[in-house]
């Protein structure tokens, strides 16, 4: 047979009709063990398979679901993918995930895309407000939003949505520095007007002023979420008069190209620097000095939110918002600043 085999051959075949076969392929009906066994012998023999996505619309449910985070390439993003899919597997959906590179565009331009296509989406809104979102994506669509929006005191409507505390994680970031002594922090942000990096803006800013500690506004160097971002911004720190003895970064990415500049130039971690990250990525605890960084690990993050959509694709109506507590795992990269030296490498 030239042409794919269709459910009216194996009717055929089987000398039944076509209700039987669907009955018996999808098991919306009794059929008789005779029947069912003729069936079952013709599907083998015409190599048969059944259309599942077509399947999936006649009965408005289609087994496929979509995640769109920023970058995808990005260790973090790929770690929460993964443990999303293996939610996801369980129950029988399959992912699609897009990368948007956080341009609203494309983030508009998948929405519309799947649009029809997807019964659950988990989305992480990088720079728009939830307006924007929300007349993209249907109302049969389940939503869950990774993260917030840019205003605290918007809500995603009707969808579910979980979050890490950027803030608290932060402020405890900062907080263990100014117990090792540092009053020099300096902070190398993320990609501007972003709600995470936003977030981790507002906790450093609060810890330092609830120690007493004045702002050094030349300390706050701007970002975005890459090694590139840590390199440039160490670089001009450490040439600075006045070059901090400590450095919070935004992510993982940041501290481990920090690392890297700083170490190429002579500036020793954490005798001369301590560094501090922020989502404990695989490669934190692998570099060379390990990573203290804030913990929001990716792996549970995508769990909780794969959960999180099962569960409102079965049927729960209540949107949920959870919130993910932050804590900070102590490795090599952060020791009490050293007395009388430059972080420079240079003796003062």
């Amino acid at each position: 047979m030239g042409n794919k085999p269709t459910i009216r051959d194996v009717a055929e075949q089987a000398g039944v009709s076509v209700a039987t076969v669907s009955h018996v392929i999808n098991g919306t009906h009794y059929v008789s063990a005779e029947l069912t066994q003729r069936v079952l012998d013709a599907v083998e023999k015409l190599g048969y398979r059944p259309n599942r996505l077509a399947q999936a619309l006649s009965r408005k449910v289609i087994p496929l679901v979509a995640l769109i985070v920023p970058d995808i390439s990005n260790p973090y993003w790929s770690q929460v993918a993964r443990a999303v899919q293996d939610v996801t597997d369980e129950h029988n959906y399959s992912v699609i995930v897009c990368s948007t590179d956080g341009v609203l565009e494309r983030e508009l331009r998948f929405l519309s895309s799947l649009s029809g296509w997807i019964s659950g989406l988990i989305l992480h809104p990088y720079r728009a407000p939830y307006e924007h979102y929300s007349r993209s994506i249907g109302s049969d669509v389940a939503v869950v939003i990774l993260g917030d929006f840019l205003m605290a005191e918007e809500r995603p409507g009707n969808w579910d949505n979980v979050l890490g505390d950027n803030e608290g994680g932060a402020r405890a970031a900062v907080e263990h520095l100014l117990e090792l002594g540092h009053r020099r922090i300096a902070f190398i942000q993320g990609p501007e007007g972003t709600p995470s990096s936003t977030r981790r803006l507002a906790g450093f800013r609060d810890a330092l002023e609830s120690a007493g500690v004045p702002i050094d506004e030349s300390l706050l160097i701007p970002g975005d979420y890459t090694r590139e971002a840590g390199r440039a911004g160490i670089v001009k720190l450490l040439e600075a008069d006045h070059p901090p003895t400590a450095v919070f970064c935004a992510n993982d990415l940041v501290a481990l190209g920090v690392l890297e500049a700083a170490q190429q130039r002579g500036c020793r971690v954490p005798q001369d620097l301590s560094v501090v990250g922020f989502d404990d990525i695989d490669e934190a605890r692998r570099a060379s000095p390990s990573l203290t960084t804030v913990v929001g690990p990716p792996q549970r993050l995508g769990k909780v939110v794969g959960d999180t959509l099962i569960e409102r694709l079965k049927g729960r109506t209540e949107p949920r918002r959870i919130k993910l507590s932050c804590s900070l795992v102590l490795r090599e990269s952060t020791a009490p600043p050293p007395a009388g030296h430059d972080p420079r490498g240079e003796s003062t």
